[in-house]
């Protein structure tokens, strides 16, 4: 068995996350957030769940703030993002001391996604730092984020002389990927600072699918992940989905399960006020075959072609969506506590090994890859976000993850 950490990333839906960790034993703990969750809520939780849960703070968008926001009190003196330039040390003071008074596992620092700012509002922040640097290769966002939010929390962390281990929330997008400057300045900024002791990363990358699959961004946050392991500083990906696969073999000590896919993804615009009513996406299920959310239109060719065993996960939530007059609809618990119990069973097996973690996830890929191309054969054309596409870049970022980075130590 390994100590990998599993975490529920808790959203609208939180009640389905503690009834599987409760009534399964799924997952190691909970990641708690204000979005969602109002400060009642997290003052009646079990200290046993606390001691194993940490806080996002959420703060991707300084600009967004609902009712539950309001609940922990961070925000009162801010009206604008001008506001929390002024009042950021009070701010931070405010949050740490929330965390520090509940048993919770890690103190968070959060962050912020510059994406989500306006763009005369960032120009007008940025005029009035303090401490500017010549923003000579694009660390416009890294000298701002050092000012606004890891100054202000790592000062006061230094005051209180906390016992729990400090973690910086780091949103690691293609802009940094492709950016060796960026790449190396965030992971100095990081390690250099000796009251971080690890990070809550976020990745953010673009996808044409529903899978990530741009193969320069998953190998440089498996470099990312490398570098800090290498330090002995924890790793905890929040936001991911099946390719935590891969951020597992670079060495990351925990990943998150989400229950809907914004959960799963991370995409800013959930911090954004909302526009109104969307439409909700097709119900899917989880092949641990097929390393995919299929969507469940596909179930009745693939019963008729395949024993559908083969494919899914044969355990209690699968067996409740088969019961005749099942209807399915994406807000219906049981496909995503199929997905946990099913996709923690290969979790589980993962090796310690760094090598023998590698050939443990090839052999997966390899294996959904030949199932894939069985299914084509018998006629089922599986669509793009149900397909096995991206399985050959994961392959491709592996093999060279082993021999650029492993073959390099």
């Amino acid at each position: 068995m390994n100590n990998i950490k599993i975490y529920h990333n808790c959203g609208f839906r939180y009640n389905w996350n503690f009834d599987i960790y409760k009534k399964d034993k799924v997952g190691y703990g909970f990641i708690l957030s204000p979005k969602d969750m109002e400060k009642n809520f997290l003052a009646n939780i079990e200290d046993e769940i606390i001691s194993k849960s940490f806080f996002d703070s959420q703060f991707y968008n300084l600009g967004y703030i609902n009712n539950q926001y309001l609940s922990y009190g961070f925000f009162d003196c801010v009206d604008s993002i001008s506001d929390y330039l002024k009042q950021r040390n009070k701010i931070a003071k405010k949050n740490i001391d929330y965390q520090e008074s509940i048993n919770l596992e890690y103190i968070t620092i959060p962050t912020i996604d510059f994406d989500l700012l306006d763009e005369v509002v960032y120009e007008n922040i940025y005029s009035e730092l303090p401490n500017k640097i010549d923003d000579i290769n694009g660390n416009n966002n890294l000298n701002l984020l050092n000012e606004l939010i890891i100054l202000p929390f790592t000062n006061y962390i230094k005051q209180i002389n906390t016992e729990k281990k400090i973690l910086l929330t780091v949103i690691f997008d293609e802009s940094i990927a492709v950016n060796n400057d960026r790449f190396n300045t965030l992971l100095t900024m990081i390690t250099n600072n000796d009251i971080i002791d690890g990070i809550y990363l976020i990745p953010k990358c673009k996808r044409t699918y529903k899978r990530i699959s741009d193969i320069q961004f998953l190998f440089k946050i498996m470099e990312f992940i490398h570098n800090l392991k290498r330090v002995n500083m924890e790793v905890i990906v929040g936001n991911c989905d099946i390719e935590s696969l891969l951020y597992l073999v670079a060495g990351a000590d925990g990943i998150s399960f989400g229950i809907y896919e914004n959960l799963r993804y991370y995409d800013g615009n959930r911090f954004i006020e909302d526009s109104g009513p969307r439409i909700g996406p097709n119900p899917r299920l989880f092949s641990y075959k097929l390393l995919q959310w299929i969507d469940y239109n596909y179930l009745y060719p693939l019963n008729d072609k395949f024993d559908i065993k083969d494919l899914f996960d044969d355990n209690e939530y699968y067996e409740l969506t088969k019961i005749e007059g099942y209807k399915w609809h994406f807000l219906k618990s049981e496909p995503y506590k199929h997905y946990m119990i099913s996709f923690k069973k290969i979790l589980d097996n993962i090796p310690k090994n760094s090598l023998e973690k590698i050939e443990y996830v090839n052999n997966l890929l390899i294996d959904a890859v030949k199932m894939n191309t069985n299914i084509e054969n018998c006629g089922i054309i599986l669509d793009e976000n149900s397909s096995g596409i991206h399985l050959n870049q994961w392959r491709t970022v592996l093999i060279k993850y082993r021999n650029e980075i492993l073959g390099s130590d």
